[in-house]
Parts: structure tokens; sequence; C-alpha cells
């Protein structure tokens, strides 16, 4: 295991030589003083002729515009984002749920947690948080973290669709080759996107983004990433303990994103994932050869 571990790290350690973000547009600023939302999002809107195509000129607007910040644990209003030039994860949702929102785009918020690179000053970093605010901040720790994005509806295939402003990633395969495939990843900021391996929990969350309301990981993580491969995943040896493991820590983070359980306790079951992807990963390229 300690091998497996060694040599994932590793991997991870490389990609992040040649991480980078390619947002086009941050040296623009938005005047906030007598900014109306509804009439932004029409303006940038204008030439778009669906729902969908709207979420998506919006998203490119976003991840252009707004530069990802890390957390400092501060509350901001949207036109306070906009001013600062960007934010977290959860205040690019924000701005663009603001956006979308104004103009009637139908929207579901979305919590995550992921395997993330390893850091024992994340841990200690999210020790102390917990002790300050409460087992909701154990949704990040040693080898996780948490993240935010969003599903739109799209009408003409009756589907949630992922789109993720702080990666500029919209539809179901932009995301899985954003977030899960075994390749180098396809995001607008890999120096943000580099360090999250791959999620292990995926929620709906209710209008307070406080309280999972719907379970998303099987439909991503096992349906959607197998067939990312053509259904090959499932004939590989490490696929039955990446679901089993998968759906193991969904209670833990569901009770975690809402302050009732400490996360940190599974620290250990989290590293096991962390060893069963890059196992996948190992047995895929193997397969492939």
């Amino acid at each position: 295991m300690k091998k497996i571990l060694f040599v994932f790290i590793l991997i991870i350690q490389q990609s992040l030589l040649i991480a980078q973000s390619n947002r086009a547009y941050l040296n623009e600023r938005i005047d906030t003083a007598n900014l109306n939302f509804q009439i932004l999002a029409q303006q940038i809107t204008k030439n778009a002729t669906t729902n969908f195509i709207k979420a998506e000129t919006l998203l490119n607007w976003v991840s252009n515009r707004l530069e990802w910040i890390g957390t400092d644990y501060k509350q901001r209003t949207v036109k306070e984002i906009l001013a600062r030039g960007g934010g977290n994860c959860f205040e690019l949702a924000k701005v663009y749920i603001t956006l979308i929102d104004a103009i009637h785009i139908k929207y579901r918020p979305i919590a995550e947690i992921n395997i993330h690179a390893y850091s024992e000053e994340r841990q200690q970093a999210a020790e102390e948080k917990v002790k300050e605010y409460g087992n909701k901040m154990s949704v990040f720790g040693k080898q996780h973290n948490d993240h935010r994005w969003v599903e739109v509806y799209d009408s003409l295939s009756d589907t949630w669709q992922p789109i993720d402003p702080s990666m500029n990633v919209i539809g179901i395969q932009q995301w899985l080759k954003a977030r899960v495939w075994f390749g180098n990843r396809i995001t607008i900021d890999t120096s943000l996107t580099s360090d999250m391996i791959v999620p292990f929990a995926i929620f709906v969350t209710d209008s307070n983004k406080s309280n999972m309301i719907d379970n998303r990981s099987k439909h991503y993580l096992i349906t959607e990433f197998d067939k990312l491969y053509n259904n090959k995943l499932h004939q590989l040896h490490s696929w039955s303990k990446w679901i089993k493991q998968i759906k193991k820590l969904q209670i833990h983070a569901k009770l975690a994103f809402e302050g009732k359980e400490n996360l940190h306790k599974f620290s250990e079951e989290i590293i096991i994932l962390a060893n069963t992807y890059a196992m996948l990963k190992k047995e895929f390229i193997r397969y492939q050869n």
C-alpha cells in the first residue's frame, strides 16, 4: 500500500509542474454600483437561443473574468465577489447561480467532497476549524477537500447537466474529463484542479446549501465514470472495491456536510479509496495494453 501511495503522490506532484490558468479576462472589472443582475445576464446571453446555451454563455463569462482565490472564510455578497475579481469555488458558484436565476434558468446547487493531494498542513487547519465551527468543517482534511458547483436542467435531453464555474466545464463529458478520467485533466485552470484527484461524494443541496437532499455520487462516479471508458471499468479487478468504498463513505460525507459527524474519523477509508482509484488507473492502462 505504501508503494502505491508513493507512486500516486509522485504522479500528482509531476502534474503540478504544468498546472496553469487560462482565464482570458481577469483584468476586466464590473461596475457594481448600480448593477442589475437580470439586465447583465440578459445582455450577456442576448444571442443565445436556448436556456442551455444561455447557461453555457454565462459560464464562459464568469469563468473567464473571475479568478479562483483560496478560501478566507469571509462572507461576501455577489457584488463584493465581482468587485474583488474572484473568489473560492462557493463564491464563483454563487455569482453564477445569481446570474442564471435572474433569467429563470432551472438549477440545483451541488456540494462535493473529493480525494485531494496529501497535506498535513490542511489537516491541522481543518482540525482548528472543526474546534471553532463544528463538524461541518471536517469536509476538508489530510487527503480530502470540499468543492461546490451547479447542475442545470437541459430540456432538450431532459437531464441535469453539471456546470462548474471554477473549472469552466459544462455537460457530462467535459465534467468527466475534468474530474475523473485517467488522462490529463481538461479545465480552464489546472492550477486549481490538479490537486483535485477524484470526487467521492456528490450531493444536491437545498437552497441554503447546507442540507443534502439528493445523492448524485452513483450517477457521476459509477454509472457515468464507467460509460466514459465504454463500460470497461467494471471488468477491472478494483472496480468492485471502488463501488463498495464509494458507497461506504456516502452517509459520513452527508452527515459531515450537515455538521452531524466528523469526517476526519474516516481518514483511513479516504486513503484506501485514493489507493483504489490509483489501482483502477493502473489496471486500465494494463488492460489497454
